[in-house]
C-alpha cells in the first residue's frame, strides 16, 4: 500500500524507514496519508515546466481551480500544484487566505483594491493586476474576514 508522508525534514528518513519496515511504500502521489501531529506547513511543491520550485505562503496572491487542475499565483509566475483545492482551504485557513467563490482562494495580503458592484458580487484586484470576484454566497465571510 502506498503512503504518503508529511513532517518536519529532520524526521522525514525516520518515518520512511519505519513504515517501508511495515510495508507500506513511500510516494507522494498517494491516496493515504501519514502525517506529523505538530507538523505546520508553509510552504508548497509547485511544477513550473517539469521542474519543482518551492514557494512560501507568503509568496501566494490566489490559488485557483480548473477542473482537477489546481494553479498557485504569485506576483509574476503560474505554478501547478497536486493539491486538491479543498485540502488548500484547510491547509491556509488560518494563514490569511479566504475562499472567494467555488473555485478562487486568495490571500490578504495579495488584494491591492476592493471594489464592490450593483448585484451583489465584490470584485477585487490583486497585487498581480488580475481581477477576481467574491460571490454572493462568500461574501459575508469575506466582509467579516477583512472586517468590513
Amino acid at each position: 500500500m502506498e503512503i504518503k508522508i508529511v513532517c518536519k525534514n529532520e524526521n522525514y528518513e525516520k518515518y520512511k524507514k519505519m513504515l517501508e519496515k511495515s510495508g507500506f511504500v513511500i510516494s507522494n502521489n498517494a491516496k493515504l496519508l501519514f502525517k506529523e501531529e505538530d507538523y505546520s506547513q508553509d510552504t508548497f511543491i509547485c511544477d513550473n515546466s517539469n521542474e519543482f520550485e518551492i514557494i512560501h505562503f507568503s509568496q501566494v496572491i490566489y490559488i485557483e481551480s480548473y477542473g482537477h487542475d489546481i494553479y498557485l499565483h504569485t506576483l509574476s509566475k503560474q505554478y501547478s500544484i497536486k493539491e486538491k483545492l479543498y485540502e488548500v482551504e484547510g491547509i491556509l485557513g488560518d494563514k490569511g487566505f479566504i475562499r472567494i467563490n467555488k473555485s478562487t482562494i486568495v490571500s490578504k495580503h495579495g488584494i491591492k483594491r476592493i471594489k464592490p458592484s450593483l448585484n451583489g458580487r465584490i470584485d477585487l484586484v490583486l497585487r498581480n493586476d488580475k481581477t477576481v470576484y467574491v460571490s454572493k454566497n462568500y461574501s459575508k465571510q469575506f466582509k467579516e474576514f477583512i472586517g468590513f
